[in-house]
């Protein structure tokens, strides 16, 4: 195996794999049920070998990019009419019953609101005619009105083996333990914001929950800034044991990306320039 030290990863938003034909229906829906605004509008392709693209960015560095190919793509695709993933986005709001009667009364598919991870509520919908689910969670601190990023959920079979996996191979720092409660908050920094951190919680799965690679729609990204440490970082995953894709995008020069998969097949998104 190389010896190679994991480069530093920075979270770089999410991005979310939307249906060609519904590109412009998930941007209104975005706006109409979340109050997001379009800040960037471009027709480019994630891959040379894409026949056409889109990518709009909305808030909080959350792409939906769209494209069209004849051929399958190593990173850029997304599996439909399958299992959830376990990887949850949550999204922060002051009145939690409130946002989840104005869904649920204008036909948004929700989940009954539970109890999760830092003590406090949360319920999952399911935005735009695909059905991409989110997370909603309350935080009664919030001042302001609309919804606010909050952390990653993402559910492990093993809290402990995961909590050292997730060291070794993304760097992660662990920021709170609660294990005695089945989750950890754990942390990487902010790409755009390096004085700030995003918080990713480990929590543990329930024994009948499925375990398996899922190709979800929902991406949160994990940045390389040097290009160079990219590839090799990729060889060193590879090396290492853990599935992982081609490189996909631009390789000679250009946006270019992959995904791996931790031990219960939850899909870590990475890229570079």
């Amino acid at each position: 195996m190389t010896t190679f030290a994991v480069p530093k990863l920075h979270f770089d938003g999410s991005t979310v794999d939307v249906l060609w034909d519904n590109h412009e229906e998930a941007i209104h829906w975005f706006e109409k049920f979340m109050s997001w605004e379009v800040g960037q509008k471009e027709n480019w392709k994630p891959d040379p070998r894409c026949t056409e693209g889109k990518m709009t960015r909305m808030n909080w560095g959350t792409w939906l990019i769209s494209s069209l190919s004849s051929v399958r793509l190593p990173h850029h695709f997304a599996e439909r009419g399958t299992v959830e993933s376990n990887i949850r986005l949550c999204w922060r709001t002051r009145n939690l019953k409130q946002l989840h009667s104005h869904y649920k009364s204008n036909g948004v598919r929700v989940t009954d609101i539970y109890k999760g991870p830092g003590g406090t509520t949360y319920f999952d919908f399911w935005a735009t005619y695909e059905g991409i689910r989110f997370t909603a969670q309350e935080d009664k601190q919030i001042q302001e009105q609309g919804i606010v990023p909050s952390w990653i959920r993402l559910g492990v079979s093993d809290l402990e083996k995961s909590i050292q996996w997730y060291r070794n191979y993304l760097g992660m720092e662990m920021e709170s333990d609660f294990s005695k409660d089945g989750y950890v908050i754990m942390s990487l920094q902010l790409n755009h914001q390096r004085d700030q951190k995003s918080l990713w919680v480990l929590e543990q799965l329930t024994e009948d929950a499925y375990i398996g690679k899922i190709d979800g729609p929902v991406r949160p990204i994990c940045w390389v800034t040097d290009r160079e440490d990219f590839f090799n970082y990729h060889t060193f995953l590879s090396e290492s044991g853990i599935e992982t894709s081609d490189i996909g995008g631009f390789t000679t020069r250009g946006m270019v990306s992959f995904h791996a998969y931790d031990p219960d097949g939850n899909r870590l998104n990475f890229s570079s320039m």
